[in-house]
C-alpha cells in the first residue's frame, strides 16, 4: 500500500451456493450458504484476538446481502454495533454483465474471452465493467477514507483493492488469489492473507 493511505482489512464475503456452483454472481443479491455462514464466524472470531486494534477502525461493507451478513457476524463477535457499519456501492462486486448466472468455465472459453492478462484487465464484458473500472471505484473509495478501515467485499474487488493499493502491474491483478474464510492486510505497499488460525496464507 502506498504510505499515505490509511491499513485495511480486507475481508471476502463468505461462500454462497453460487459460489459453490462456480457460478458468475456479479450484482445477484445472494446470501451466505452454511459453509459461508461457518466462514464468517470463523474470520470474526479470528478477528476478535485483535479487537483493541480494531476499535479505532472504520467498518465499511458492499451493499450487496453476502457481504452485509458476513459483516453481521463479524460485528457480533467484535461486538460492534451494525449500524454503524458505513455501506457504500463502490465496494459492490464487479459487474459482468451477461454473463452474471452462468457457469464461470463456460464464461471462461467464449468467443471473445480476453486470452492475455493485459487484455483482461480493460476486458469488459456487455452489460459490464472491467477491471479497470473496478480499480478506479477503488481509488475513488480509498481517497475519501478517514482512517484505517475494515472492509467486507468481493472477490473481484477484492483484486482492485489490492492491485491498486499495492501498485501491482496490471497484467497481475486479474489472476490474484481471493480466498474465502480468510482475511488480508494491506499496509505499506504490501499485503497478505491470513487464515482463521491467524496463519498467513
Amino acid at each position: 500500500m502506498k504510505a499515505e493511505f490509511p491499513k485495511i482489512y480486507f475481508i471476502r464475503h463468505g461462500e454462497t451456493d453460487w459460489n459453490l456452483r462456480r457460478l458468475v454472481q456479479s450484482t445477484a443479491d445472494n446470501d451466505l450458504n452454511a459453509t459461508g455462514i461457518a466462514q464468517a464466524e470463523s474470520i470474526a472470531k479470528a478477528l476478535h484476538d485483535i479487537e483493541p486494534e480494531l476499535r479505532n477502525f472504520d467498518f465499511y461493507s458492499s451493499p450487496q446481502i453476502r457481504a452485509r451478513h458476513t459483516m453481521q457476524i463479524i460485528c457480533a463477535v467484535q461486538p460492534r454495533n451494525f449500524t454503524t457499519v458505513k455501506t457504500d456501492v463502490r465496494l459492490r462486486e464487479l459487474e459482468f454483465g451477461i454473463w452474471e448466472g452462468k457457469a464461470i468455465d463456460e464464461m471462461h472459453h467464449s468467443p471473445g474471452y480476453p486470452i492475455g492478462q493485459v487484455e483482461h484487465y480493460n476486458w469488459k464484458p456487455e452489460g459490464g465493467e472491467s477491471y479497470a473500472e473496478g480499480v478506479a471505484r477503488v481509488d475513488s473509495f480509498v481517497r475519501d477514507m478517514k482512517g484505517p478501515s475494515l472492509i467486507v467485499s468481493h472477490g473481484a474487488m477484492a483484486r482492485c483493492f489490492i492491485g491498486y493499493t499495492c501498485d501491482i502491474p496490471r497484467i497481475d491483478i486479474t489472476h490474484l488469489p481471493t480466498p474465502q474464510g480468510c482475511y488480508c492486510v494491506l499496509e505499506n505497499g504490501k499485503y497478505q492473507w491470513f487464515d482463521a488460525n491467524l496463519k498467513a496464507v
